[in-house]
């Protein structure tokens, strides 16, 4: 019987892109966005910001087709790669509507994530903007043509064809008010225009913007939404009064703006018509449309703002930032009156290639993510990963750590500098306390705390450098940079630095195909670890053993003894190993490589003891947390930030339970066949124990008997997966002569049934097995056939005398 489970990680939960840039929707109740991921439609949790469930990636089941082609898509029709260019939702979030490149429109359920309706756009090209009616029940679609379709999808009717604009238009919306019905429309000359759908007429044209109108807004009046509010690229807000199509005001704002939406605001004074812009500057105003007074609500100059909504349901505010995140705001009345909104959550659309990552602050709290960015996400792993954005670096961040049991971050990159952040738990905010911008001559590719103290680090960058540094506090002055001593370490780029457990070495790995061991005290060398064919990536000291760990472009991984400087033990992988860490204090060694691939090697027994496959690309970092060795997470060239639980414990149960029930069944068979009795369950036993001795020994009792009639019964029982083990016993039995007849027998009552009845009977794999029991099987009708000829031979002799 096979030892129990070793050690064991499966993964936890995957924080993927969901967003690619494009049309953003927000569910009236607020708990879900939904965001355009090129070939699909991602629902996100507001809450955990989780992905719930994706529109365009499983297989379509078309109720209702409104070509009358009465079609369906699979997983690998040509339709399911379609980009989709633009979406909408119903204002009952029941229904979602997708436009795709290949001119289809699909009607997708929200509940069941099927497509219930399909049809073409019958548009000249792309359709580039697709809106609900405020009733729910017609479709709106803005063509690269240069027009407009009304389609009433519940009567699988185009309603009408719109055409007298300059298209194509990039904004779309509805009149609130059901009654009314009219649909305005963007255009590329700067006009936004009116029809009255219902009449087929255009009936109003309002122009006074000089560059691409980015959003309109309703507002309301004395009767109504009689107000409407537009804003674009000219840096003006511009109020329409819609009756006469006519400029009630026009407010210069000084600045790009993107998104507008209106507000209630209650105040001592008399009601007016208020709006929040977003600007491109990254920055949040009221306005008042009737006095044109401007209020700053928030601005973050690191964040390029793109689109602006708003959730009357929750209060809240949502802006779309260039780099594809989500920034959650409170906006009730408190909030805007006292000019002041929080930003609550941080959705990360689109990571980009995650380079680095490290946990931080006490008991790990925070997670640290460097990806591709100048910008660092870091995330509360026990607020439902609630994000939050540091910036400060002027270009890519390339390396994080962070000092063991303090809120200490530091980042560096190709910018050359080196910053030191500070993360407060009980606010989650974060500022830049210490910087340093003439560190290095070079890209700095890793950085390096001591363990357990913030009081010193080291950085090793591609100029072939290391440095180590002192990092010293006083009462009235902030974190300072000193240099303690630099080396010329090695002759190319150094990929990896880290401090011993006592802090009195410091190991450097190279692309020269050396590591080297350094004084953490002086720059003086302690010894170089030679043995590598190609490139180090990354080098590690054991927790607990005087051991050094190094990972190769030779694909291996080495442990080197700290003594004797040679290498103690080698494990071989596939390609080339990126990153390597101890856990469970020291006893295991997990290796990310550049196939996707984790993998799980144990010291003790020098063996992998585990694959773990989640990723697509190259897996750059991993983060370990010391206070546990019950999960970790990975983070790669695909994007996705992976966290990995420890569920050995679970497995070693399901284990014990599994073999406690084989037992009982294995006591259960034996009793049976003692017995001799209820055979048929016997033989069901035998097979889900895949013991094809015994299921052989009790087909033989019938076949003895002279009685095949239970066997073919016994054949006709079984389902296809019990099928399927039979199959494979059959196989081992057709391999020895004596016994040839009764997998015969077997063979020859599974075939009769998947003639007969293929699709009730058939058997995966059926042809194969055939191919491989036919050389047998002719051998075995050759050795009968000669064994005839004998008896018959025999049988003239014996008659003739």
């Amino acid at each position: 019987m096979s030892s129990l489970c070793e050690k064991s990680f499966a993964v936890q939960s995957k924080f993927s892109n969901f967003y690619a840039g494009g049309d953003v929707a927000w569910s009236d109740n607020g708990d879900l966005i939904y965001c355009l991921n090129n070939t699909e439609v991602c629902a996100v949790s507001v809450s955990t910001g989780q992905l719930v469930r994706a529109y365009g990636t499983n297989v379509e089941t078309v109720e209702n087709d409104l070509t009358g082609t009465g079609s369906t898509t699979t997983k690998d029709g040509e339709d399911l790669e379609d980009e989709i260019p633009c979406f909408a939702l119903s204002p009952d979030n029941t229904l979602l509507v997708t436009a795709h490149r290949s001119g289809l429109l699909r009607l997708w359920s929200i509940e069941t994530g099927k497509v219930v309706k399909l049809w073409k756009s019958q548009h000249k090209g792309p359709v580039v903007k697709i809106q609900f009616s405020t009733c729910g029940k017609l479709i709106c679609s803005s063509g690269a043509d240069s027009s407009l379709r009304i389609w009433d999808y519940v009567h699988s009717t185009c309603v009408c064809a719109l055409r007298e604009f300059n298209g194509p238009a990039l904004v779309l919306a509805f009149h609130p008010d059901a009654k009314r019905t009219e649909v305005f429309a963007a255009g590329a000359d700067n006009t936004i225009y009116c029809w009255n759908y219902a009449e087929k007429r255009l009936i109003r044209q309002m122009r006074g913007h000089l560059s691409q109108v980015t959003a309109i807004t309703f507002l309301g009046g004395d009767n109504g939404f009689d107000y409407l509010a537009s804003v674009s690229r000219d840096k003006v807000l511009i109020v329409w009064r819609l009756a006469d199509a006519t400029q009630h005001k026009v407010i210069p704002m000084f600045e790009e703006l993107e998104g507008v939406t209106s507000l209630n605001v209650n105040t001592n004074k008399q009601d007016g018509l208020h709006v929040v812009v977003a600007c491109a500057s990254g920055a949040l105003k009221l306005v008042d449309c009737k006095t044109a007074k401007l209020t700053t609500l928030s601005e973050d100059t690191s964040q390029e703002l793109r689109q602006l909504l708003h959730s009357k349901h929750t209060e809240q505010l949502a802006v779309v930032t260039v780099e594809q995140n989500i920034l959650i705001y409170k906006a009730s009345n408190d909030c805007v009156t006292a000019n002041n909104l929080d930003c609550t959550k941080q959705l990360i659309g689109f990571n980009d290639e995650i380079l680095d990552i490290c946990f931080l602050g006490e008991n790990d709290r925070f997670l640290a993510v460097a990806s591709n960015s100048k910008n660092i996400k870091i995330y509360d792993t026990e607020a439902n990963m609630n994000c939050k954005i540091a910036s400060g670096h002027k270009d890519t961040v390339m390396t994080l750590t962070a000092a063991g049991g303090t809120n200490l971050l530091l980042s560096a990159g190709k910018d050359l500098s080196i910053c030191l952040w500070r993360v407060n738990p009980s606010t989650f905010t974060i500022s830049c306390v210490a910087r340093n911008n003439s560190s290095h001559t070079s890209t700095i590719g890793c950085l390096s705390f001591g363990c357990n103290t913030a009081a010193f680090f080291a950085s090793v960058s591609q100029d072939g450098s290391l440095k180590v540094w002192n990092l010293k506090k006083n009462k009235d002055t902030p974190h300072t940079f000193n240099l303690k001593y630099s080396a010329l370490s090695h002759d190319k780029e150094v990929n990896s630095v880290a401090f011993s457990p006592n802090n009195k070495l410091v190991a450097t790995a190279s692309q020269d195909k050396t590591a080297k061991l350094w004084s953490a005290d002086s720059n003086s060398l302690v010894g170089t670890l030679r043995g590598h064919a190609r490139g180090v990536w990354c080098v590690r000291f054991s927790p607990v053993d005087q051991v050094v760990l190094t990972t190769s472009s030779d694909c291996t991984l080495r442990l080197w003894s700290l003594t004797t400087l040679t290498c103690i033990k080698r494990f071989e992988q596939e390609c080339t190993v990126l990153r390597a860490e101890f856990i469970d204090y020291g006893k295991y060694i997990v290796s990310a490589a550049s196939d996707g691939l984790l993998k799980l090697w144990s010291i003790k027994s020098n063996e992998c003891v585990q694959t773990l496959d989640a990723h697509t690309d190259r897996i750059w970092s991993l983060a370990i947390s010391t206070r546990s060795a019950k999960c970790f997470y990975s983070g790669g060239a695909d994007s996705k930030l992976i966290q990995w639980q420890d569920v050995t414990t679970i497995c070693r149960n399901e284990e014990i339970e599994k073999r406690a029930e084989l037992a009982q069944q294995e006591q259960t068979l034996q009793s049976l066949l003692h017995q001799r009795q209820n055979l048929k369950k016997a033989f069901m036993l035998a097979l889900r124990l895949g013991k094809p001795k015994t299921t052989y020994n009790i087909i033989s009792d019938y076949v003895c008997q002279r009685d095949t009639e239970p066997v073919r019964e016994l054949v006709r029982a079984l389902n296809s997966d019990q099928r399927v083990t039979l199959m494979e016993h059959t196989k081992a039995w057709t391999t020895n002569s004596r016994h040839c007849k009764i997998a015969n027998l077997v063979l020859h009552y599974l075939l009769s049934d998947c003639i007969a009845a293929p699709a009730e009977h058939g058997v995966p794999g059926m042809r194969n097995v055939v191919e491989v029991l036919t050389p047998y099987l002719q051998r075995h009708h050759r050795r009968v056939n000669e064994l005839t000829k004998e008896l018959m031979f025999l049988e003239f002799i014996v008659n003739g005398i």
